[in-house]
């Protein structure tokens, strides 16, 4: 009868751990080396911003971007608007057509306070504008801000968002300078709402 086969030899643990390390060393480069860069798909926020495109395209809105500054101290007017347009106090909130069409609610500012801005400009020439507005704590600071367009109105909605860990804003106040662009505008007089919570401003202006 045939002597009974040796058991196989246990491989030693520094090369089982060898393997490993070289595996994820490989796995980590071909991941940085050929993944998808940029930021990675969230099917929400996604689909949510597919259908906002889908219903400001059908209630004849375009949506514009905006240059957003948050300047050190508040700028001198002349160096905004040598002449100023007649602003408003109007109804905080975005209106009912504009709010419907929105997938994800923008995060206002509590109030629009003040606004500096140019009564005319000429064709092609970015619009640009300086505004303050408040919040009710000291827990959000601005992001950003887009400016929405039907027929010859502009709804400038600033959005604010909450800051990260246990960090404060120093004060409840900014103050933002604004631009963009009039290249696709055509000559003539257009209306801007620029929106907050509970207060916003309107003014109006010509593009020569």
């Amino acid at each position: 009868m045939p002597s009974p086969r040796p058991p196989p030899k246990a491989l030693p643990l520094r090369w089982v751990a060898a393997a490993i390390v070289v595996f994820m060393l490989g796995y980590t480069f071909l991941r940085l080396h050929y993944g998808k860069r940029g930021r990675s798909f969230e099917p929400y926020h996604d689909l949510g911003e597919q259908v906002t495109v889908e219903r400001l395209l059908a209630l004849g809105f375009r949506r514009l971007p905006v240059a957003i500054q948050r300047p050190a101290e508040p700028l001198p007017a002349a160096r905004l608007a040598p002449a100023p347009a007649e602003v408003l106090d109007t109804l905080g909130g975005l209106p009912a057509e504009l709010r419907g069409a929105l997938a994800f609610a923008p995060a206002l500012p509590d109030a629009i306070d003040l606004v500096t801005a140019p009564r005319a400009v000429g064709p092609a020439v970015d619009y640009r504008l300086q505004f303050a507005c408040s919040q009710p704590d000291y827990t959000t600071q601005i992001r950003d801000a887009t400016l929405y367009r039907k027929d010859d109105r502009l709804y400038l909605v600033p959005a604010f968002e909450k800051i990260a860990g246990q960090l404060l804003a120093r004060t409840k106040d900014s103050t933002v300078v604004a631009s963009f662009s009039t290249q696709g505008l055509a000559p003539g007089r257009y209306t801007v709402v620029l929106c907050g919570r509970r207060k916003s401003k309107s003014w109006s202006f010509v593009i020569k």
